[in-house]
């Protein structure tokens, strides 16, 4: 007598800054040779969960810009998952956000599945520095101290920033809100290891929990959503400043997020990181030994131990520097560097643009050519005219 196994949906929510960018990446290169391992993470476009997750909530990214492809983002995913006879993974980290009615449906809408919650997690004292630097590469403007005062809920002080902090980094409230009704052996915690044990390391743990061997697949990505340094986010920060409603969002995420922020800063190998001050490092703290109670209590099956989410107090004692000093010169030599890069970008391309237009317009005189005789042989006559003159044009002259 056969056993038939059911399908399972492992849905992964997030949080934000907990190497969700890098599993997602290593998802997407890896489709087909994971399809063929009997798993789907469906989706034409990489950004195609990103857009599910909007659709699902039925929200935009940004107020002041509609992206055509969120509508109908979520069944789309749903229908491939439904049609597909493994398991599936969807991911991304703004399903965190949904409100309860959200889950309804979606929890709905996978009904055909065994539905596994996932969050990823990281401590709290590598989440707030990170965060912030993220909220600022999505062009907002906001000083650390700011940020994190209304984190912390200090009175008068609340950015509206800060308030979502909590909306994505609450992993109790979060999973308390995905899983009504699933047993606690299907939501899951995959706990980031410490920073000097790597990237592949996660996907380590996330693989074992999907139930494919990571090490048939490459977990090697192109380009790594790296955090900016003191100098690169105040940068930043006065540029989105000075842009404000200059560009919309595509322009923006195209140029300044991806073009500047992550290939052009993420690649510079001289900065000061970004790390938590001293002054935050109580409260932080007791709110992460909080947040492990709480997950501890819940019995979640954990995959790496709660412990990482602690903040390590044997590595330091919290920075000596606050991510708001930074003095101009650290700015004016990172714009200068900056500066340079775009510069030599805007060459290449200049040189690919006339390349480009250079042999267009070689394609369609050769065509021409083909078919008209009489403007062949002009053509022979031309070329024989200017062959001599390019030659002389580089003969040596004598003195």
């Amino acid at each position: 007598m056969s056993i038939t196994t059911r399908q399972r949906v492992f849905f992964h929510l997030g949080s934000p800054k907990t190497g969700t960018t890098y599993l997602q990446e290593v998802l997407w290169r890896n489709r087909e040779p994971l399809r063929r391992a009997g798993l789907l993470y469906p989706g034409d476009r990489p950004e195609a969960h990103f857009q599910a997750a909007m659709d699902l909530q039925g929200t935009q990214f940004q107020a002041d810009w509609e992206d055509a492809d969120v509508p109908s983002a979520w069944r789309k995913l749903v229908e491939q998952a439904r049609q597909f006879s493994g398991d599936v993974v969807l991911s991304h980290e703004l399903f965190c956000t949904a409100a309860p009615e959200d889950v309804e449906r979606a929890m709905s809408d996978l009904a055909f599945a065994e539905v596994h919650v996932v969050c990823t997690a990281r401590d709290l004292a590598r989440q707030l520095p990170a965060v912030w630097q993220e909220d600022v590469k999505n062009r907002h403007v906001v000083s650390f101290s700011d940020f994190s005062a209304g984190v912390r809920g200090e009175a008068g002080r609340s950015h509206w920033l800060s308030e979502l902090f909590w909306q994505r980094q609450d992993l109790p409230a979060i999973l308390r809100k995905w899983a009504v009704g699933l047993p606690p052996e299907r939501v899951h915690v995959v706990t980031v290891p410490r920073p000097d044990e790597g990237p592949s390391r996660l996907w380590e743990r996330f693989a074992g929990l999907i139930g494919v061997d990571p090490g048939s697949f490459d977990a090697q990505v192109g380009s790594p959503n790296k955090s900016l340094g003191v100098a690169e986010t105040a940068l930043l920060s006065r540029l989105n400043e000075t842009l404000a409603d200059r560009l919309d969002w595509p322009g923006y995420d195209s140029v300044v997020k991806y073009q500047l922020a992550t290939e052009i800063f993420g690649a510079r190998a001289s900065r000061r990181r970004i790390a938590l001050p001293a002054e935050d490092r109580p409260w932080v703290q007791d709110r992460a030994k909080q947040l492990v109670s709480e997950l501890s209590t819940a019995a979640y099956d954990v995959v790496g131990d709660l412990d990482e989410l602690l903040p390590a107090t044997s590595r330091h004692s919290g920075a000596q520097d606050h991510p708001d000093d930074v003095e101009d010169r650290e700015v004016l030599e990172t714009a200068i560097e900056a500066l340079g890069a775009v510069l030599e970008r805007h060459a290449e391309l200049e040189r690919d643009t006339a390349a480009q237009a250079s042999s267009t317009r070689k394609q369609r005189l050769r065509g021409l050519c083909a078919r008209n005789v009489l403007l062949r042989k002009l053509y022979r006559c031309a070329r024989a005219l200017i062959a001599p003159a390019r030659s002389s044009r580089w003969a040596p002259r004598g003195g």
